[in-house]
């Protein structure tokens, strides 16, 4: 998938978690880990923020790109990926704390991109989830956005497609009690 980049988030402060919940352990492993396995067979890239150093000792052969406005928002993060793809036709827009999905989930979502989607979103039960694959033709106005938000304020706007995917793409990490085996999907 050589036209597909993956910008994974990883820049968020982790307030209701604590500490950073992407080095929490998920299996012995950290929460991280499980994401970057389900898209390592795309280039990728993770922008940290606050916990940089951790992430990036952890996980020194991945590309990091370290985003000194992570205080302002999630856009900002948004931005960077964009730029660091620009010459890539969709961007895989990751949640870093998203330890459930999966390769074969990752793979539906490409494999729904087409030339009328602007953006493909996963969804459960009718239920948006991530992560979301954006084309080129809406990185202009990625790189307008600001504050803490994603790219769903530009997505909504324009030709988006739904693909039908497991629990997986609804389940993020935010607490603590989040790791827990009870919100696993099965």
């Amino acid at each position: 998938m050589e036209r597909v980049g993956a910008v994974i988030l990883a820049a968020g402060e982790a307030k209701r978690f604590g500490s950073n919940k992407l080095m929490a352990e998920l299996d012995g492993r950290p929460l991280i880990s499980w994401v970057l396995d389900a898209v390592s067979h795309l280039d990728r890239a993770l922008i940290v923020g606050k916990y940089a150093r951790e992430i990036i000792e952890a996980f020194p052969r991945e590309v990091s790109i370290y985003n000194p406005f992570y205080l302002e928002g999630m856009s900002t993060s948004v931005k960077l990926g964009v730029r660091f793809f620009q010459d890539k036709e969709w961007i895989l827009f990751v949640p870093g704390d998203m330890p459930w999905l999966n390769r074969r989930t990752v793979d539906r979502v490409l494999s729904a991109a087409s030339p009328s989607c602007d953006s493909v979103v996963p969804i459960h039960q009718g239920v948006r989830g991530n992560p979301v694959l954006i084309s080129n033709g809406l990185f202009p106005e990625l790189l307008q956005l600001k504050g803490d938000v994603g790219a769903r304020e530009v997505i909504v706007r324009y030709r988006r497609c739904e693909v039908e995917c497991g629990k997986e793409v609804t389940l993020d990490v935010d607490y603590p009690t989040d790791l827990s085996s009870s919100r696993r999907p099965v």
